[in-house]
């Protein structure tokens, strides 16, 4: 029983050690990020919001915004008032956001809000080759842990979750093409509804008939 003591003391000094050597790691599985996309094929816009202020000094404090004396030894940054404005002045954090938010084949430029957490962070693309579906790719804050995801809203009621291995996602953003869009699935359903009324109606035409030439017989 006198060694209990000592073996206990051993085994904590491993954990404290073990526990120190082990990098920070970040809380994703609190409220999701969002993503509102707007904009034309040519000038697509995405606007970002984090999901948790904590998130907002965790990432802070990865890109050098605020001290890294921030964090805990447990690798948990706490979210104090003013966190979010150190950020948005941090050119690395704009930096950061061009290279986690992108539309293929397109230049963009980053635009904080005047309240971060309400405003969010807003990328404008120039698109010199517009195409008819515009690609955007984001995966905002997954190099701090994988389980990070975005719920994304665009035009016209589409919506997308970037998550997981899914990063990238066509948007249409030009309304008269959307609109045709809707249209054209519309006549085909339209067809294909007139189809089955004609099969219907001569089906019971064939009945009606068959039953004249028996009551005639």
């Amino acid at each position: 029983m006198a060694r209990l003591p000592r073996v206990l003391a051993v085994v904590a000094g491993f954990v404290l050690a073990a526990t120190a050597a082990v990098p920070a790691s970040a809380h994703p599985f609190g409220a999701p990020q969002t993503a509102t996309i707007a904009g034309t094929t040519g000038a697509p816009e995405v606007t970002w919001r984090f999901g948790a202020t904590d998130d907002i000094a965790y990432l802070a404090v990865q890109v050098g915004a605020l001290p890294p004396d921030r964090m805990t030894l447990d690798g948990v940054v706490l979210y104090e008032p003013g966190d979010e404005k150190a950020l948005a002045r941090s050119e690395a954090y704009a930096d950061y956001v061009l290279d986690h938010v992108r539309a293929e084949g397109c230049e963009g430029s980053v635009s904080v809000g005047d309240d971060l957490i309400a405003d969010g962070t807003t990328v404008t693309f120039d698109c010199p080759s517009p195409a008819a579906a515009t690609t955007i790719e984001i995966d905002m804050l997954t190099d701090l842990h994988p389980a990070y995801q975005t719920l994304a809203s665009g035009p016209n009621g589409q919506k997308a979750a970037y998550a997981g291995e899914t990063r990238s996602h066509d948007w249409a953003l030009d309304r008269s093409q959307a609109a045709a869009t809707g249209l054209s699935a519309l006549l085909q359903l339209g067809g294909t509804l007139g189809g089955i009324a004609l099969i219907g109606a001569g089906g019971w035409w064939l009945v009606r008939r068959r039953r004249s030439a028996e009551a005639s017989a």
